[in-house]
């Protein structure tokens, strides 16, 4: 059956305990106690997000298909809340991201704009559309103010989205069409020439509230700390609910984000690799940069609630992404003198991702105990067209001097020459059995059928395939909650990975294959208004593709990979008014099997051995501070460096300290400030290779925000 790339998907989960828990105090019930200093609208449709909570945590997450608490969760999880990303300011996934527990986020261009997420040493492949997996690849995220919440799971996540590495996932969770008639608008200015406008609209378009409407409008401009760079985004979002039966609600919507910008793709160092001391305003490029990006994201979604709480939800998503850039960039060492060389390159990029999902979750009542029971079947095929690039002349240039208005070559691209289609197929299940009244098996896998095939757009013929046939990732954990508020668990996860490299008879590697063991701790206190986890874990991945020794340009599946460490986080309100999020990661990875200059080294440079995040706020409740809250925080990364052979490329451990002021004028209006590397540090935040991707981090940001709710 043909199907426009609509996707269909669940309505909210209404959950009348945590609504009543967003709306007064657990501890006493009086509705003053919280002490919040923003009034905000929570809608009874919508109380399974964190919209309106003014919650640091999650009562429940949606990263496993099914509705859970985060203690359920036998996984590293980390949620970035609404109220989070409205107190500190975070527009960009990729900011919210970066201030997780454990995650790195690696860029490649000086906006921000392309970039990929690295967990426990591994990229993440794949994030998550509200629980519909897409390639990650770089290409720019859509703009937060869609998102109720971000979900970072860390651990591999074959059950949800079958080949994929074993670093983790996101799960980037919509808004949601409220009942009741909701009305935002956020304005925004800052350092940078920063100018943002929000509107966000939403309500019942009938009297019974079952028909549901929302609306989502952004308007950014900025500049940039980087000579010449700037980057201006334009977003829409809306959706559609109908509840066509009591217990049947299909939703339809479509985002669209498009972005303008000027490319920076980052400095040279000097050829020993000595990251070079310029000023943060160096720019290694033209005025003529250009970064052109569009992504269109089309849903439909129907759910199915059964009486004794189970549920069918049937999805399917559509996701299209092009990327055009105009590059001139570093292409050598920097010399004392502050010259390079500098070339040029045109490029066009696209991507289309489609993809079905229906499952059910039920409850299953046996010997006297209630089971949790989830099956369910996708299909995913992306379509990326390769090749369309070209590189014009070559030129000198000198950062202590830069001429950014040389003029750009005129560079015809040749058109796409191949094609890259992905197909799965999967069956996935998950059985979750009480053997005790405190102990519980949860039991899972996903058995999928992957295959890539790689096309001449100008013969059709087939120039590269993997076909790895039938492949089973199994999930296994224990669970025991020894005490009313501690939950243990012990779980086990396998991983492929389909890989891209080819060896010498030009046909791609078997698929890379992987096992994790994650051994861990949550707890939750003062009636679920604090949450906290701690987890070991080590992941074993094999047949990773290394330089065949015998043929040049070609390669074979004989690397193996070792990650280990510790995670800890806590998260909520320690007392009301006082909200708190901090996490600290230990991450060790080294290469096991591999060429022997790689024997035993570090196999993710680009991960800090050791990384803190750490925000807390205070919204005073005495009288005459009343409206007034107060936040700070800090971001710790260890060393970390670049290798090529023996060159190394180091950067230093660094410490990113930031504030936060608010203000609730009335129960509509309030004002927000915040300060970003409050103590202006100056530091690089990637570095990459001598010829260019080499990025400071950005110097003291200010944004004052006046935020209306109604």
């Amino acid at each position: 059956m043909q199907m426009h790339p609509l996707a269909f998907a669940a309505l909210l989960v209404a959950v009348a305990t945590a609504q009543a828990q967003t709306s007064s105090s657990p501890t006493t019930g009086n509705p003053t106690t919280t002490a919040l200093p923003e009034v905000k609208v929570t809608d009874e449709a919508n109380s399974a997000g964190t919209e309106g909570s003014g919650q640091y945590t999650a009562r429940e997450v949606s990263v496993g298909k099914l509705q859970q608490a985060p203690r359920e969760t036998p996984q590293s999880l980390s949620v970035v809340t609404r109220q989070q990303l409205d107190d500190r300011n975070l527009t960009k996934v990729e900011d919210a991201i970066k201030l997780s527990t454990g995650m790195t986020v690696t860029r490649f261009d000086g906006a921000g704009n392309y970039n990929t997420f690295q967990a426990r040493g591994f990229d993440l492949g794949s994030i998550q559309l509200d629980g519909v997996p897409i390639p990650q690849g770089n290409y720019s995220t859509l703009d937060t103010a869609m998102y109720d919440r971000i979900e970072v799971l860390r651990g591999p996540a074959g059950l949800l989205q079958g080949a994929s590495e074993p670093g983790g996932t996101v799960n980037l969770v919509r808004k949601r069409a409220p009942a009741k008639l909701a009305i935002g608008a956020d304005a925004a200015a800052g350092s940078f020439g920063l100018r943002r406008g929000t509107v966000d609209v939403g309500g019942g378009l009938n009297a019974e509230g079952t028909i549901r409407a929302r609306a989502v409008a952004v308007v950014e401009d900025k500049d940039s700390f980087v000579d010449t760079l700037f980057n201006n985004k334009r977003l829409g979002y809306g959706t559609l609910e109908w509840d066509i039966a009591p217990s049947t609600t299909v939703s339809v919507g479509a985002a669209q984000q498009r972005v303008r910008a000027a490319i920076d793709q980052g400095l040279p160092t000097y050829a020993d690799g000595r990251p070079a001391d310029l000023p943060r305003s160096a720019f290694a490029g033209l005025r003529a940069n250009r970064q052109d990006l569009e992504t269109t994201d089309v849903f439909a979604e129907l759910e199915h609630r059964l009486d004794g709480g189970g549920l069918v939800r049937l999805s399917a998503r559509d996701i299209d992404r092009t990327a055009f850039y105009r590059s001139a960039r570093a292409n050598s060492a920097l010399a004392a003198d502050g010259s390079f060389t500098m070339e040029t390159v045109d490029g066009d990029f696209h991507v289309r991702t489609r993809n079905y999902d229906a499952f059910l979750a039920t409850p299953v009542q046996m010997a006297g105990r209630t089971h949790k029971l989830l099956v369910g079947a996708s299909h995913n095929e992306g379509k990326s067209w390769d090749g369309n690039y070209a590189y014009g002349p070559s030129v000198p240039f000198n950062l202590l001097q830069p001429h950014y208005d040389l003029a750009y070559p005129d560079i015809r691209l040749p058109g796409f020459t191949s094609i890259v289609t992905r197909r799965e197929n999967a069956l996935y299940g998950q059985a979750q059995i009480g053997l005790t009244d405190t102990v519980k098996l949860l039991a899972g896998g996903r058995l999928s059928w992957a295959e890539v095939v790689t096309r001449s757009t100008s013969t059709g013929a087939v120039t590269a395939s993997a076909d790895p046939g039938r492949q089973f990732v199994p999930s296994l954990a224990l669970m025991w909650d020894f005490h009313p508020q501690y939950t243990g668990y012990a779980s086990y996860a396998e991983t492929f990975v389909v890989q891209s490299q080819l060896n010498a008879a030009k046909q791609l590697l078997a698929p890379r294959t992987g096992k994790q063991v994650e051994l861990g701790v949550k707890g939750e206190f003062l009636h679920k208004r604090l949450q906290a986890h701690a987890a070991l874990f080590r992941i074993i991945d094999e047949n990773r593709a290394i330089a065949d020794p015998v043929v040049a340009n070609a390669y074979i599946a004989g690397g193996k990979v070792r990650a280990q460490g510790f995670e800890t986080e806590i998260s909520g309100q320690p007392q009301p008014g006082w909200d708190i999020v901090a996490g600290y990661a230990y991450n060790d990875t080294r290469y096991l099997q591999a060429p022997v200059a790689q024997q035993g080294q570090v196999f993710s440079p680009v991960t800090p051995r050791h990384s803190v995040n750490l925000f807390t706020r205070y919204a005073f409740t005495s009288p005459a501070l009343r409206g007034f809250s107060v936040g700070g925080g800090m971001t710790y990364r260890s060393e970390f460096f670049a290798q090529s052979g023996a060159l190394r490329i180091n950067a230093p451990g660094y410490a990113v300290f930031n504030a936060q002021v608010g203000y609730q004028i009335n129960d509509h209006l309030s004002l927000n400030l915040s300060v970003d590397n409050l103590l202006d540090k100056t530091y690089y935040e990637k570095v990459s290779g001598i010829s260019r991707q080499n990025f400071y981090g950005e110097p003291r940001r200010v944004t004052v925000a006046l935020k209306a709710r109604y």
